[in-house]
């Protein structure tokens, strides 16, 4: 069998989508127990010049639905461009993210190896073929975000590992 584009790009997402959401499930219920305003856990960061974890989240989130996304070219939820408060809000965002690459069939995605996967970022104009959008940007930030979050939780003790990271097998 194959490995297909759908493979390379939607199984991923949906993996690290769905352990994103337990990571944030935890980091709720640590910011709880220990009564941690989940407003300054999610302003957090590694390095001043750094996103925040808030922002990771969104980031994660966005680069999920933007890797298939971008590949079958069909039309995204739209999300607005602010950074979650509470982990209520970051949750739905990855939730809606998942449900909508869920959504997403091998008939959209299979065959997407040479399209041109072009857009804008600020003033920038990216554009990769399907394959090296997957191998040399999408799936490399996306990647980047998820484990950022998880490691500024993990930074500021929540009790998150390796397993939490990989998600329900």
């Amino acid at each position: 069998m194959a490995y297909s584009m759908y493979d390379a790009a939607v199984t991923p997402c949906i993996q690290q989508l769905t352990a994103l959401l337990g990571i944030i499930d935890k980091a709720a219920a640590h910011c709880a127990e220990k009564k941690i305003d989940e407003a300054w856990l999610l302003t957090d960061r590694l390095y001043p010049d750094m996103f925040s974890l808030g922002r990771q989240i969104r980031q994660a989130a966005d680069f999920g639905r933007n890797v298939p996304g971008r590949l079958c070219g069909a039309a995204q939820p739209d999300f607005a461009a602010v950074d979650p408060v509470t982990f209520a809000e970051a949750k739905d965002r990855v939730q809606k993210s998942l449900d909508w690459v869920k959504t997403l069939t091998r008939a959209q995605i299979d065959g997407t190896e040479d399209k041109t996967v072009a857009w804008t970022a600020g003033t920038r104009e990216m554009s990769f073929t399907g394959a090296k959008y997957i191998q040399w940007f999408g799936l490399p930030n996306f990647f980047f975000f998820v484990t950022t979050a998880y490691n500024i939780l993990r930074h500021r003790g929540v009790d998150v590992g390796k397993r939490d990271f990989l998600g329900p097998q």
